[in-house]
């Protein structure tokens, strides 16, 4: 083996960035497109043969390149976008770093042609980044590149490669990106001449974002806008009736430039919390403006990530503002005006929708709560008043800083719902596998959902109740003793750990080589779940992860809410029915369970006619 130090050759040096820049098809149209929009093009056409395999051609209208530059751009580190250290910190270019086309020109064969006045075009072809061709063209302005024998002299990346329509999926994902970060620049895809993807250029947000997400997806779209001291925001989110499986519908785009930020995805999703089914996340596009010296884009060659100075401000209000936008979209779909008092109707369908009296099916244990559902939280408000207060205020309110789990915003931070809606004012009709409550109003029908109702009634009480500062503990009648293993009690007992464990207001001891003892704990912890609680926190903290106790309050609050509440095929009797209907019209956000399910479905008599095909 040669021990030798020596420098690498252009060429080996250029294959080697060409690993970080050029991973894919995909990599390669990302280049050539931001180039593309970069050169101030209004059109820009890609087309595809076998996916982008065989070859890859990117043509624009715009500003183009002089003749005499277009060997100058597959030379490492020449760019036309930046020109000094100053320049690296004010970066408004979607590229700058001038490894784009040196990579890609070392593992394919390339041809550029570009034009800068519609009368003298010129044209390179390049092999492994040497000239190998050169003539004149006839061409209008603008520039075309095209790649062809994509990793030909890098067989093991090649290898490596997905099936094509993998390959051709990530092509499409990024361009509806691309197409989103700038909606005034007109986008059309091919793939062997066959059109995959096409935009108008006509700066219409959801119409790109139909186009991308499917047909209806406009319909099911409402803006939103907000802004910091440092920040502005904009954009569109889907509501609560469509969602994805997985972020990849959810676009950031900052100053132009599509990136990658964990942290800003999670402000999005937070927006839905409990408002989505477990594991969907919505469809969004969010715009973000800055002074392009608060972000540091030159973080990586592909530029997708990037850091953002004071981020959390703007993470807290997107959550609020898309949070806000919901609710209004949802009070919109489900207003209820009617005035008309309660009042059951339809006495011939009480053959079909029985009118439950009792609860005849559950033992004498379950009864007791269920003849009054709100017993467990008023008996936990009569705890709170009761215990002897030991703490002051402000060091139970004192922020736990996490860089592994971002704090969620509790329903106390949410704007106030200010539009409510009248469930007390619909007219009972009845109840369909005693499941379901069915009222009308009107000229619209409603289905209540009776367990994912109450859900929602319970939950926000419960954590409504540990939102509020809390500021007591209470000492143990019979202390708590926990077994751990011998390392694991040296790190519970590790000053670190300890710590957190005081500013939770839990006092741990050792009670021997394999065990620690509990003899107090903060009140908001519910009576006979103190082991369950304090046993998630402490483990919480053996993996490295600090407790934020909004997260264990929302956990918390939905297993109890769930346990707690009316369950389905359970007789409801009418003044329970109404009991509901007047708490729902309390929710902050009455429409769906804590777990994401929808509470209530509306009818209006227009949809029923266009069921039966009375109308059209």
């Amino acid at each position: 083996m040669n021990q030798k130090i020596q420098v690498l050759n252009e060429h080996l040096a250029n294959m080697i960035a060409a690993g970080e820049v050029v991973e894919r098809p995909a990599s390669v149209v990302k280049e050539l497109v931001e180039n593309s929009i970069d050169a101030s093009s209004k059109t820009i056409k890609i087309d595809l043969v076998d996916c982008g395999l065989k070859s890859i051609k990117v043509s624009d209208d715009g500003t183009g390149i002089e003749k005499d530059e277009i060997p100058l751009a597959l030379l490492r580190h020449a760019t036309s976008k930046i020109s000094s250290e100053l320049d690296l910190f004010n970066v408004l270019s979607l590229g700058f770093r001038g490894e784009a086309l040196p990579s890609i020109a070392a593992v394919s064969k390339l041809r550029i042609s570009s034009c800068t006045d519609d009368i003298h075009g010129y044209s390179y072809l390049f092999d492994t980044g040497k000239v190998i061709e050169e003539s004149s063209c006839a061409m209008q302005r603008g520039t075309q590149v095209e790649v062809s024998n994509l990793f030909f002299n890098t067989p093991a990346r090649l290898k490596h490669l997905k099936n094509n329509y993998s390959e051709l999926s990530l092509i499409i994902d990024y361009l509806t990106k691309a197409a989103l970060s700038h909606p005034s620049i007109k986008f059309t895809l091919t793939n062997n001449t066959k059109v995959l993807f096409k935009t108008l250029g006509n700066n219409n947000v959801p119409s790109i974002m139909n186009e991308a997400f499917g047909k209806t997806t406009e319909e099911q779209l409402f803006a939103f806008s907000g802004q910091t001291d440092l920040y502005k925001f904009n954009g569109y989110a889907s509501d609560t009736t469509l969602f994805r499986s997985n972020k990849n519908a959810i676009t950031i785009i900052l100053n132009g430039r599509v990136i990658k930020n964990s942290s800003l995805i999670y402000a999005i999703c937070n927006a839905y919390n409990t408002l989505l089914p477990i594991g969907k996340f919505p469809v969004a596009t969010i715009y973000i403006e800055c002074d392009p010296t608060l972000v540091d884009v030159n973080v990586h060659p592909s530029k997708l990530e990037v850091r953002i100075l004071d981020s959390k401000k703007v993470e807290e209000e997107i959550t609020k503002t898309i949070y806000s936008a919901l609710i209004n979209r949802l009070n919109e779909r489900y207003t209820i005006t009617n005035e008309e008092n309660f009042e059951t109707k339809n006495e011939s369908l009480k053959t079909v929708f029985k009118e439950n009296e009792t609860f005849k099916e559950y033992n004498n244990s379950t009864e007791e709560i269920l003849e009054d559902p709100w017993q467990m939280f008023n008996a936990f408000e009569d705890k709170q008043k009761d215990v002897e207060i030991v703490e002051d205020e402000d060091d139970l309110e004192e922020e736990f800083e996490n860089e592994e789990e971002i704090e969620q915003l509790t329903i106390a931070d949410i704007p106030s719902n200010t539009n409510k809606n009248s469930f007390k004012n619909l007219q009972y009709i009845g109840s369909f596998y005693e499941t379901y409550l069915i009222l009308t109003n009107e000229n619209t029908l409603y289905l209540i959902d009776q367990h994912a109702a109450m859900e929602r009634v319970m939950y926000e009480k419960i954590k409504t109740a540990f939102s509020a500062p809390h500021n007591s503990t209470y000492e143990l009648l019979i202390p708590i003793t926990l077994e751990y293993s011998l390392s694991e009690i040296n790190d519970i007992l590790d000053s670190s750990i300890s710590a957190e464990l005081k500013k939770l207001s839990i006092l741990a001891e050792s009670f021997g080589d394999t065990t620690i003892i509990i003899r107090e704990i903060p009140s908001w912890i519910p009576a006979g779940l103190e082991i369950e609680f304090t046993r998630d926190i402490i483990d919480h903290l053996l993996n490295n992860k600090l407790v934020n106790k909004q997260i264990m309050y929302e956990s918390l609050a939905k297993s109890l809410a769930c346990k707690k509440s009316i369950k389905a095929n359970m007789h409801i009797r009418l003044d329970e029915v109404k009991k509901l209907l007047s708490d729902l019209d309390e929710c902050e956000m009455p429409y769906t369970c804590p777990h994401g399910r929808p509470t209530i479905v509306k009818l209006t008599n227009y949809d029923l006619e266009k069921m039966f095909k009375r109308v059209i």
